[in-house]
């Protein structure tokens, strides 16, 4: 009897399988099909004290943190995070920069476009974007498909 049992959870497990395989976020797709995910933040337009962070999301977004190397961070304006009532703050010897609501408010899914632009000051050869959060209104960890590259001052 274990021995069926056994070949029946083998046959089970090889016909339906597991879903749950890592995927390779640079073959990320947006094809249309409403239920794919795909959620990219990347910087945007920049000038010699200030760059946008472009947020690009099929899911609603609660909050978010992120480091900022390469230049002091000073302050930070506009964008969905201002459009939002975001509160924002910064330590400028890390680099973190956090963002979130008080009021529960959110930036909607299908939003793209600048989340906030960052102004700064002495900034190096190249500004990079890492260790990037972003958080459901159910305080749950989103997936990010994509973070963009560093830029090049």
């Amino acid at each position: 009897m274990s021995k069926l049992l056994f070949y029946y959870l083998f046959i089970v497990i090889i016909c339906f399988g597991c879903n749950d395989s890592p995927v390779n976020s640079q073959e990320s797709t947006t094809t249309g099909d409403s239920n794919q995910s795909f959620i990219s933040i990347d910087f945007g337009n920049k000038t010699n004290s200030s760059v946008e962070i472009i947020l690009n999301t099929s899911e609603n977004v609660s909050g978010f943190q992120f480091t900022i190397s390469g230049a002091t961070v000073t302050s930070f304006e506009g964008g969905l995070a201002d459009d939002y009532g975001f509160s924002i703050a910064n330590n400028s010897n890390t680099g973190i920069v956090i963002g979130y609501s008080l009021s529960g408010e959110f930036i909607p899914a299908g939003s793209n476009d600048i989340l906030t632009t960052l102004l700064f000051t002495n900034p190096n050869s190249e500004l990079c974007l890492s260790n990037v959060i972003l958080s459901s209104p159910n305080a749950e960890s989103l997936n990010i498909d994509l973070i963009g590259d560093c830029i090049e001052y």
